[in-house]
């Protein structure tokens, strides 16, 4: 189970952060100085069925996935096997925009585009995206899941 769901985290960050047609800034979206900086995994779990509540039927306790917020309005991604080099800049999978809108952090572009909930609790700040998946060992053999990770600023 391990194996799969690392492949549809592998196949959601590809599809997350493939393309890049603006600066992350559209829809009001802007860079906001107070999110600048590097941001580390600090939960993934992955919940049956269309809700991110009760008991997760995964929790990735080996993530070390980096976000680098960059006051340019470009992300670095760093801490995956597939871009496992901190500060990537040769990498074009490893790279793409962020802009912020209220307690709203976007990264990516267009349809490709995840937009974190950031919250502050015992002086962290922190970033949380929840959403809906299909699982399964086939096309024919899918279910609801939901998935949640959060980010803390380092």
């Amino acid at each position: 189970m391990k194996n799969y769901t690392n492949i549809l985290l592998l196949i959601g960050s590809l599809i997350a952060f493939s393309c890049e047609d603006d600066d992350g800034s559209g829809d009001n979206y802007s860079v906001n100085a107070n999110y600048v900086g590097d941001w580390m995994q600090t939960y993934f779990a992955q919940y049956d069925g269309e809700a991110c509540s009760g008991t997760p039927d995964f929790v990735d306790t080996l993530s070390t996935t980096k976000y680098t917020l960059n006051s340019d309005g470009t992300v670095l991604i760093s801490g995956t096997w597939f871009c496992n080099e901190d500060n990537n800049t040769t990498e074009e999978m490893c790279q793409d925009t962020w802009g912020a809108k209220g307690n709203n952090i976007k990264i990516g572009t267009g349809f490709f585009t995840s937009i974190y909930t950031v919250t502050e609790s015992n002086g962290e700040t922190s970033m949380t995206l929840e959403q809906q998946v299909e699982i399964g060992t086939s096309m024919d053999d899918m279910s609801p899941a939901c998935q949640k990770s959060t980010y803390t600023k380092q």
